[in-house]
């Protein structure tokens, strides 16, 4: 996520869903000599993403924010299989 600040990047999650939100704002101004613009720029971007956790355990995620690289450690839920049983016949 180049071009984002961290504290521009909101992580939330509701249910199985992790949503990423990050917005940025920008302003340039350049003035001449007698403090008239000679140019004025003003940016705007958003980014948003929504990722199943089905498989995940959502209280143990991570998130770490580094030189433009957001990297979330997600782990997978144990599966848990069926205990196989013995009947006995009447």
């Amino acid at each position: 996520m180049p071009g984002f600040d961290k504290k521009d990047i909101h992580l939330d999650v509701s249910g199985d869903v992790l949503t990423i939100r990050a917005e940025r704002h920008s302003e340039h101004e350049e003035n001449d000599k007698k403090n008239k613009y000679v140019r004025c720029e003003r940016s705007y971007g958003a980014y948003t993403r929504e990722f199943d956790l089905s498989g995940v355990q959502a209280d143990e995620i991570k998130a770490k924010y580094e030189n433009g690289v957001l990297k979330l450690m997600l782990p997978k839920k144990t599966e848990t299989l069926p205990k196989s049983q013995h009947l006995e016949i009447e």
